[in-house]
């Protein structure tokens, strides 16, 4: 019985705007990290192929979103709907709310001191390659590319590997600022 899936259907605007703030919430909440947060606000674009939402995040749990942009955002997260959907399928929904859901200070705080790009290239199950660009308090520089698995990008998620590991055994290939590269490591530790 354990390995019956079933697809659930929502679109994107519902999946941004209720789905994913809603659970992100309760995550910090149930991780009791609401206090840590206390004080913080994250602003944060998330642009699926031109639909352009945005958030503001403060103490971790009060979610505003909003069709259309934020100015000057912290974090500008760019990705097709081809990307999207095969996000949301039940197996890597976690990676759609890491950022929310897993903010800790030391996170907020690395967040709000980083400069530049990243772009993720992912390799999903079917051979597909999955893009995400992430760009930190409106810097295009430095740039770094991530290349590795959708499997490896959920381990990462999970806790059980770090990029620093994936990168020594070859199973993530860096190309671009090295440097930038390892400021990255705290928001996904």
């Amino acid at each position: 019985m354990s390995d019956q899936t079933f697809t659930i259907t929502v679109n994107v605007r519902e999946l941004l705007t209720e789905f994913i703030p809603k659970l992100a919430a309760e995550y910090v909440q149930m991780r009791g990290a609401q206090e840590e947060l206390k004080g913080t606000e994250l602003t944060l674009n998330v642009d699926i192929s031109g639909a352009v939402y945005g958030f503001v995040i403060k103490d971790g749990v009060d979610f505003t979103v909003q069709e259309g942009p934020i100015d000057n955002p912290r974090v500008h997260i760019a990705l097709s709907l081809e990307t999207i959907a095969k996000m949301a399928d039940m197996k890597n929904i976690d990676m759609l709310l890491g950022m929310q859901s897993q903010l800790t200070r030391k996170k907020y705080d690395v967040l709000t001191g980083l400069k530049g790009t990243s772009v993720f290239a992912i390799k999903n199950p079917d051979g597909t390659v999955s893009d995400i660009s992430v760009t930190f308090n409106g810097a295009q520089t430095p740039k770094v590319g991530l290349r590795l698995s959708m499997e490896d990008a959920n381990r990462i998620n999970r806790g059980e590997e770090n990029p620093i590991q994936l990168f020594m055994s070859g199973r993530m290939e860096i190309d671009g600022e090295m440097a930038f590269a390892m400021m990255l490591q705290p928001l996904f530790t």
